[in-house]
């Protein structure tokens, strides 16, 4: 039996075994069929024994996901640091500015001074 993604859902069904005994003309087939459903596994055929790189394909591919999983994380974290660096630097801005205004009044007041001490 293959391996299955938690939460994909699968049908199989195998044997058919009532289907032989419906015919009492026919003599039941050799090997009976069997029919293999897969819903949602991104259309990989995943029967068993079908060759050794199902085993391989299905390795990586949750090597794949793991990889997505930990980049997704990777990417979450930047943009916080990112978003926590923006939010520093605007209150430094609106710090700045508000400095740079106060200079700019303590300049026009000594310069009001020093024009009326003349």
């Amino acid at each position: 039996m293959s391996w299955e993604e938690p939460g994909s859902p699968q049908l199989s069904l195998s044997g058919f075994s009532s289907l032989a005994s419906i015919s009492s003309t026919a003599a039941p087939p050799a090997r009976l069929p069997s029919l293999s459903l897969s819903i949602g596994t991104g259309g990989e055929d995943q029967q068993p024994g079908v060759s050794s790189d199902d085993g391989h394909k299905s390795v990586r591919a949750m090597k794949n996901r793991e990889s997505a999983l930990r980049s997704r994380a990777r990417k979450r974290a930047y943009t916080q640091e990112l978003e926590k660096e923006v939010r520093r630097l605007v209150e430094d801005n609106l710090k700045l500015k508000r400095q740079c205004k106060q200079l700019q009044s303590e300049i026009a007041a000594l310069t009001a001074q020093q024009a009326t001490s003349k």
